[in-house]
């Protein structure tokens, strides 16, 4: 059974808090009027690649699920905030080989992440995004060759994780279906020191891919139109 980390109560409430304002949010981006138009949304589904800094391994070996709702406001052709509300498996995993001695290991760590991204509309069919991510912790688990590996209570790992990110996306279908690619990595340590770890604190690193529907997009948004600027199609 997966050891479960324990956020304290405001956490709790705080993630809750952040659900309803998405759900506000994702509802007024597809009602109708003229500042709705400037709004879209829809959801996605796609896969984690992940490693952690500090653990004595390399290559992104851990394989885990991504998926979740977003939205975004056009505020000019060329330029969108975004905002998502996902679920995502972070961590770290070593297939046991000759060359290793045989030696397992597996870090699973699950997470509630709000990514906040600038995305520029510059190239015809394609977007770039940066921006920071807020992170959760929803569960965690490490295991090795004799089973799951009990917590230590003094290198715990944080309920709270910040990162940063940075990807590509390429439209299809007059920019309904996205194919996005993105890579991120922990600004702050998911946990303290580690003693079988000499490195210091632990970070999250991930390739990740996705695929995406928008129940509406804003490729046509009114009426702030450069001269020049031609919408995806």
């Amino acid at each position: 059974m997966a050891d479960l980390c324990s956020p304290s109560p405001v956490s709790f409430v705080a993630m809750i808090f952040i659900v309803g304002l998405l759900t506000i949010t994702l509802g007024s981006a597809l009602s109708t009027g003229a500042l709705a138009q400037h709004f879209g949304g829809g959801a996605f589904v796609g896969l984690s690649t992940s490693q952690v800094t500090g653990d004595n391994l390399s290559g992104f070996n851990k394989v885990g699920f991504w998926g979740g709702g977003f939205t975004d406001y056009r505020f000019t052709p060329k330029s969108t905030m975004q905002l998502e509300l996902t679920f995502i498996q972070k961590g770290s995993r070593q297939t046991p080989t000759v060359k290793n001695g045989n030696v397992f290991y597996a870090m699973n760590l699950n997470y509630l992440e709000i990514p906040v991204l600038y995305k520029w509309y510059g190239i015809r069919n394609m977007s770039v995004e940066i921006g920071p991510q807020f992170g959760f912790l929803l569960a965690n688990t490490e295991e090795d060759n004799a089973g799951e590996i009990p917590q230590d209570p003094d290198t715990p790992f944080k309920v709270f994780e910040l990162s940063g990110s940075a990807g590509l996306s390429y439209y299809f279908w007059k920019g309904r279906i996205e194919a996005n690619a993105r890579y991120s990595n922990s600004i702050l340590p998911i946990r303290g020191e580690v003693v079988r770890w000499p490195y210091g604190g632990q970070l999250n690193q991930l390739i990740s891919f996705s695929v995406r529907y928008w129940f509406r997009n804003t490729y046509n948004a009114p009426p702030k139109r450069e001269k020049g600027v031609r919408n995806l199609e």
